[in-house]
């Protein structure tokens, strides 16, 4: 390779790395200012997807005819484990966009709660810590084997006056985020689907 890629590897591994530590600790930085538990992060990452979701399909950029509830409705049961009785039951059609977020979030928390209190919280926080550990382990081997792939190709650009270094760099920047967005969404669609086993109930 012709070009320098240490630096930009260094700065994703630093990230990552601070991550897995903070959830080994159990003091994850969401900001400057506010450092939560493994819930708190929990429940901040499943309330951000949400958001997320409300915008793409009921987003205030986008005319109410044009609204996808049935999509969202897909999106809420695929990631928060939500069954489509239980979201029907929520009359969502009758609701506003924020009305929507704030009914899907109640139910989808109140799922997780009484988890919490079928095993105890402190079981489900340590379950919680290793299944996040789990997820960042395997999403950062597969981005370095997306770099890796980002890496051997990259070289050509040269060869159509693009500076291999800054493609290198935007594309990685861009791998990493996805990657971070996977990380994100495959904490809370784990950890919302998790059924606790109970005696000698079959799985």
């Amino acid at each position: 390779m012709l070009f320098r890629s240490d630096d930009v590897m260094n700065k994703q591994r630093e990230s990552v790395y601070t991550l897995r530590r903070e959830i080994l600790e159990g003091k994850i930085r969401l900001s400057d200012e506010e450092v939560v538990d493994t819930r708190g992060y929990l429940l901040a990452l499943a309330e951000d997807i949400l958001d997320d979701r409300i915008d793409q399909f009921l987003g205030k950029d986008i005319e109410p005819e044009d609204w996808d509830l049935e999509a969202f409705k897909r999106e809420a049961s695929r990631i928060f484990g939500l069954e489509p009785e239980a979201l029907d039951a929520l009359e969502l059609e009758e609701k506003t966009p924020d009305q929507i977020g704030d009914a899907v979030w109640a139910a989808a928390k109140k799922t997780f709660e009484e988890k919490e209190q079928l095993v105890g919280g402190e079981l489900l926080q340590r379950v919680a810590r290793d299944i996040m550990l789990q997820i960042v382990d395997q999403q950062w081997k597969d981005h370095l084997y997306s770099l890796d792939h980002l890496k051997e190709g990259i070289g050509l650009r040269g060869y159509g006056q693009r500076d291999p270094l800054v493609e290198y760099k935007k594309e990685s920047f861009s791998l990493f985020q996805d990657m971070k967005s996977r990380i994100e969404e495959d904490i809370v669609r784990y950890l919302f689907h998790l059924r606790p086993m109970i005696g000698d109930e079959e799985p």
